[in-house]
């Protein structure tokens, strides 16, 4: 969507807008919305509190500002990912009692990047007023995953903070860090329109809700549609799901890209991409009690070995590295495991696939999802009334996150507000054509299910599979996954072969 159709939009919605942000109890003086200040002052070195355990996420290299990692559920006590929470109500509740205090006028949102939180104080200071602001904490988000511990306990103001899906797990489980949601007076009642893994997600272990996300971060397959049409005849994207709607044909089409083309293309980017897609969509324990699984390790390891054997991947291209970056621009690669955040006007669509408008996305050979973040309460929080009113306002409103929607091109989590943006038509990203991608992720999203046995090691233990297999993807699958394994015990002391 161009940009002046984004606000013409985004103008109507928000005149819909504004009588929900007075149910929510939001302020009546809109104020000007300033730019919010980049404040980078560093977290204190002596700290009192140690830092939660990190996660090495350096697979993602810097493609970790864009939207984070993969993301972990509490080991138990979440919300079944298959039904509405609390009973599933038709619409959010008014809120309950706000206990934490008002002491401030300054609502502080701690993060390591403004690049959500910007679209989000567009839509929100015009018609509610008051006055976020950004706080800056680390350069990236693994960064921010141990920078955190250290500005939380600085003493400096924070109201909000941003988490991301890898790391979330360490914050919201210590109650010095956290505070549960009830005490802005939000319940999971009022996340019956949101997709329900993103509740499992930010519920701690004891069943209480720390974290909600804005965002449901849906992924799907993107491709050329001038080199699909070109080397398998493919029309349109009916015609190129079939032909990637399972692992099995997604393989197969491979196959006949590689002969098609004599070998000089790639069926996708990289293995990286694969590894997202595959493991996300498993949804398998990677540690039973304190026993490390390599299951899905090692059928992923067979698979990626047969991909670079027989020339569909190149397995030399690391996921975010500047290769991975040009093999779209380039022709060399057909398409692009991406995520929700990766489609917008200067995300990684337009800045990997080289001229706008010949690109196109589909489901892809299963439901996944990519990253995404959450905002969480400091026990800190001194502007409780504002804190409350902006979580609702991008967490639990359909209309605000439908505005936002339109804004950022990012897809909001919560199906109502999806499902009208859809309806409308009105969304056409001109990077894929005209197509509308959330039409896409909204399947997508709706097939994406969570087990309660995710743990807070497996952020750590995928990246670190990733990096074994494609700095060892000429040995063979058992020697592979030894290697793995005796890194991933060396990481994790706590845990057992």
């Amino acid at each position: 969507m161009s940009k002046l159709k984004r606000t013409l939009a985004l103008l109507a919605t928000m005149a819909v807008a504004s009588t929900a942000f007075v149910a929510c109890g939001g302020g009546s003086e809109p104020t000007s919305n300033a730019a919010p200040a980049d404040s980078s002052s560093a977290a204190p070195a002596d700290s009192s509190s140690a830092a939660p355990a990190a996660e090495d996420s350096s697979a993602a290299d810097d493609g970790s500002d864009a939207a984070g990692d993969d993301s972990s559920t509490p080991d138990e006590g979440a919300p079944d990912a298959e039904t509405p929470a609390d009973g599933g109500d038709e619409t959010p509740s008014a809120g309950g009692e706000i206990s934490l205090p008002d002491t401030d006028d300054t609502l502080t949102i701690v993060c390591w990047t403004d690049t959500d939180l910007l679209n989000m104080f567009e839509v929100y200071t015009p018609v509610n007023g008051g006055t976020p602001t950004f706080q800056k904490c680390g350069g990236n988000g693994s960064e921010a995953s141990t920078e955190y511990a250290n500005y939380l306990n600085s003493g400096d103001d924070v109201d909000l903070f941003v988490a991301e899906a890898g790391w979330i797990l360490n914050y919201i489980n210590d109650d010095s860090f956290s505070a549960p949601l009830e005490q802005l007076g939000i319940s999971t009642a009022d996340y019956a329109d949101a997709y329900q893994y993103t509740v499992s997600i930010g519920t701690d272990n004891n069943g209480v809700l720390k974290g909600a996300s804005w965002q449901a971060a849906a992924g799907g397959w993107a491709y050329n549609a001038d080199l699909a049409k070109e080397l398998l005849g493919v029309e349109d994207e009916t015609a190129m799901q079939a032909k990637v709607d399972s692992w099995d044909n997604f393989k197969a089409t491979a196959e006949e890209l590689k002969t098609a083309s004599n070998g000089e293309v790639y069926m996708t980017a990289s293995l990286g991409g694969m590894w997202q897609a595959f493991s996300t969509a498993k949804n398998a324990a990677w540690v039973n009690g304190t026993t490390l699984n390599t299951d899905v390790a090692k059928e992923f390891t067979e698979m990626a070995k047969e991909y670079a054997d027989n020339g569909y991947v190149d397995p030399t291209v690391k996921q975010w590295g500047t290769e991975w970056e040009n093999y779209g621009k380039d022709g060399k690669a057909l398409g692009y495991f991406f995520s929700t955040w990766c489609l917008g006007e200067g995300a990684q669509l337009e800045g990997n696939c080289g001229a706008a408008g010949n690109w196109r996305l589909v489901n892809g050979p299963q439901e996944y999802f990519w990253g995404g973040s959450w905002l969480c309460v400091s026990p800190n929080c001194n502007t409780a009334t504002e804190a409350a009113n902006f979580v609702r306002a991008f967490t639990c409103d359909a209309e605000t996150m439908k505005a936002y929607a339109i804004e950022s091109g990012d897809f909001a989590n919560n199906k109502k507000a999806m499902e009208e943006i859809i309806a409308s038509g009105e969304n056409q990203n001109e990077l894929l054509g005209g197509q509308d991608q959330f039409a896409v992720l909204a399947d997508v999203a709706a097939g994406i299910t969570m087990s309660d046995s995710i743990s807070k090691y497996d952020q750590n233990l995928k990246d670190t599979f990733l990096n074994t297999l494609l700095d060892n993807i000429g040995d063979d699958t058992d020697t592979i996954i030894e290697k793995f394994s005796t890194q991933a015990l060396a990481d994790n002391t706590d845990l057992n072969a």
